[in-house]
């Protein structure tokens, strides 16, 4: 799990080096509208599956060229642990074959998924508000460039737009990254997804959702603890009150044992 710091986050919010579209045609007639690429005597097969393929053949291409260099698995092996390439290209898994026969690399490649877009806001007093918008957290836990979700966007891979994570600086511990992960996991089997507009990790560690019903907010507060249980309980009555016309201005699920639903008059 990846821990947030300043330094990472400046270091994250990087300029992208894909906007020379004419390289990025090169790399997309390789990869993309041929079956496979030649380089030498090698020929590449590249499976891309739900990664953006503008960032995918950039990364299929840097395999292409080490190996063509050192004609090595366990040197390309190294060289890709230890380049940051996964974090660089949004990969969260790759796995690169050799056919010995046919003398054919096949490059397998897999990217989380996008899931919020992240603001950190200052927790301390007398300190001006300083933000980072360019970041999006991803379904592994780890922090992305916001141009993981423009290029998802560009190829028609991301539809809706993503709900805003607002974070504390600070707060990035692992029992915190460990819950937002399992709630959301639990907003997205609830189909809660659509209606999340914006979750809120405030100063004193309580968690806050706004969400979208039938176009009203509702403002759901949650707490310090038990979350899982709650995004439960949320989603009975999101159904409840949708069933009923319904819709509730607040819900206060800070004490589990005693939820308070309130209207608008």
């Amino acid at each position: 799990m990846m821990k947030y710091n300043q330094s990472m986050v400046s270091n994250l919010i990087w300029k992208s080096k894909f906007g020379n579209w004419w390289h990025f045609i090169a790399i997309f007639c390789l990869f993309i509208h041929s079956s496979s690429l030649h380089a030498s005597n090698y020929s590449y097969k590249s499976f891309f599956g739900n990664c953006p393929a503008r960032s995918a053949s950039e990364f299929a291409l840097v395999i292409a060229k080490r190996f063509e260099e050192k004609k090595s698995l366990g040197d390309l092996k190294k060289y890709l642990e230890n380049g940051h390439h996964s974090e660089r290209y949004f990969v969260s898994t790759y796995r690169v074959d050799f056919d010995p026969i046919y003398d054919r690399i096949t490059i397998k490649l897999t990217c989380p998924g996008p899931i919020y877009r992240v603001t950190f806001y200052s927790a301390k007093k007398g300190m001006r508000p300083r933000s980072y918008e360019d970041l999006i957290l991803a379904s592994d836990g780890n922090f992305y460039n916001k141009i993981f979700a423009d290029f998802l966007i560009e190829e028609g891979k991301l539809t809706n737009e993503l709900p805003s994570l607002a974070l504390p600086e600070g707060r990035y511990a692992r029992e915190l990254w460990g819950g937002l992960k399992r709630i959301s996991t639990s907003i997205h089997t609830l189909e809660l997804k659509k209606k999340l507009t914006e979750m809120i990790v405030n100063k004193d560690g309580t968690l806050t959702l706004i969400l979208s019903v039938n176009t009203h907010p509702v403002s759901v507060f949650l707490g310090k603890s038990e979350w899982e249980d709650k995004i439960q309980k949320l989603g009975r009555i999101v159904t409840y009150t949708e069933a009923q016309s319904r819709i509730p201005a607040i819900v206060n699920m800070t004490n589990s044992k005693k939820v308070v639903v309130k209207f608008s008059e």
